[in-house]
């Protein structure tokens, strides 16, 4: 019995070998293999990490992706990594977007086996994409006023009584949705109060106040009578704009210490185009508010009416039922216009005045207002709508790129390379 016990026991492991010997062979198979995996991986990984530094350079490279791409970031060239193994990027715009871009990275082991990639999401969070932005405070309390299709941001507190639209995000309280809290709340769908608000856009002053001296004399009626310049200088007094058609497009810089008001009378007053007021911004009645056109109904709008989606439903009654539904869909409200009049401003108007904007009656913004200081609505029947595209083209001096999201996808080596 013994005999055929110890020669089971051989036979058994005669049997075995093989396979025990194939599982020892396949183990190193796999362990080499997921270590190539994995440095390809982290190649792909090394590709968005340079292609984050790349936008950083300056300026110029967020702007040029907007549109174009830049050499060595289009799959058009190979990097080789010190450890082995080679990656390839390319960097685009966001189809819906501009304040995002694409990062799309795929990085091979030394011996080419092993392809990863990595698709990721850079923002910056430098651009102006908000309706309306003051540094110190937004009061949004007036029973007629409204910010439509855009976010308002706030360094400090935003009262915004018992609206339930559009974006509210406030680095202090919004007012009297938080319930007084003084941590970070939300209800994440349109306000958050004691959020980590992006910086301040820096404006290239320097820009604008260029293009306003190169444009040289201004219809009349546009800060000084028949006699109006671009650049509305200190000497010349307090800038009046009244009875101001001028759809051209060009820039008015107004200069520190000059408080701008607009007033009734004449044609009335409707720019396209730039208005920087480096002093105080005043709308005096309705402001002479004279503008009438179809305006384009940003693709993304419909993200500012979670709480109000009614509302939203009159701008673009072919959106989904509920927004639920548009953020299940990822939806964007394409070729959409909605008719507009009293405007007086299409473009970017800044404030950098102590009192901000004051006054505003019966009028409409259609662009992006940034105000240094504050932004006081309250006591008026004044609305602003966000344009996407006015937002896209502020002259803004330096980018602050951050990864805002980032996942795996499949993975093949660009042709040609």
């Amino acid at each position: 019995m013994a005999i055929t016990l110890v020669l089971s026991i051989m036979l058994f492991l005669m049997l075995m070998f093989p396979v025990l010997n194939m599982f020892v062979q396949n183990e190193g198979k796999w362990s080499v293999k997921e270590k190539k995996s994995t440095t390809a991986f982290h190649l792909a990984e090394a590709g968005v990490d340079r292609a984050r530094w790349k936008m950083l350079e300056n300026d110029d490279m967020w702007i040029i992706t907007g549109t174009g791409t830049i050499a060595g970031y289009n799959f058009d060239q190979v990097y080789a990594a010190e450890t082995g193994g080679q990656y390839t990027i390319r960097i685009s715009s966001d189809p819906v977007d501009a304040d995002k871009r694409i990062v799309e990275a795929v990085g091979r082991d030394k011996s080419g086996a092993q392809l990863r990639k990595i698709k990721a999401v850079l923002i910056n969070d430098s651009a102006a994409d908000f309706a309306t932005r003051a540094a110190n405070m937004v009061a949004n309390t007036g029973g007629n006023d409204h910010i439509e299709w855009g976010p308002v941001i706030s360094g400090n507190s935003i009262d915004a009584t018992g609206r339930t639209f559009p974006r509210y995000y406030s680095a202090g309280h919004v007012t009297p949705q938080d319930g007084g809290s003084t941590t970070a709340s939300t209800d994440d769908v349109y306000w958050w109060s004691y959020y980590e608000i992006p910086p301040f856009p820096s404006i290239n002053f320097a820009a604008y106040l260029s293009s306003a001296n190169a444009s040289g004399n201004a219809p009349n009626g546009c800060g000084h009578g028949n006699t109006s310049k671009y650049h509305h200088t200190a000497a010349m007094g307090a800038a009046e704009f009244k009875g101001c058609t001028d759809t051209s497009g060009k820039t008015y810089y107004i200069d520190p210490t000059v408080d701008t008001t607009f007033k009734s009378g004449g044609s009335g007053n409707f720019i396209r185009g730039t208005v920087i007021m480096q002093g105080n911004f005043i709308i005096s009645g309705s402001g002479g508010a004279a503008g009438a056109y179809a305006a384009k109904l940003p693709p993304q709008a419909w993200k500012e009416y979670g709480n109000a989606w009614a509302h939203y439903l009159a701008f673009d009654p072919g959106a989904p039922a509920t927004w639920a539904a548009a953020v299940a869909g990822n939806y964007l409200a394409t070729n959409k216009t909605y008719a507009l009049n009293n405007v007086l401003i299409h473009g970017f108007a800044y404030t950098g005045g102590n009192q901000g904007l004051q006054g505003g009656g019966n009028c409409n913004l259609n662009g992006v207002l940034l105000s240094n200081r504050d932004a006081t609505m309250g006591t008026s029947t004044m609305a602003i709508y966000y344009d996407d595209d006015v937002a896209s083209d502020i002259m803004i001096q330096g980018v602050n790129i951050r990864l805002h999201s980032w996942y795996e996808v499949k993975a093949e080596w660009p042709s040609g390379l």
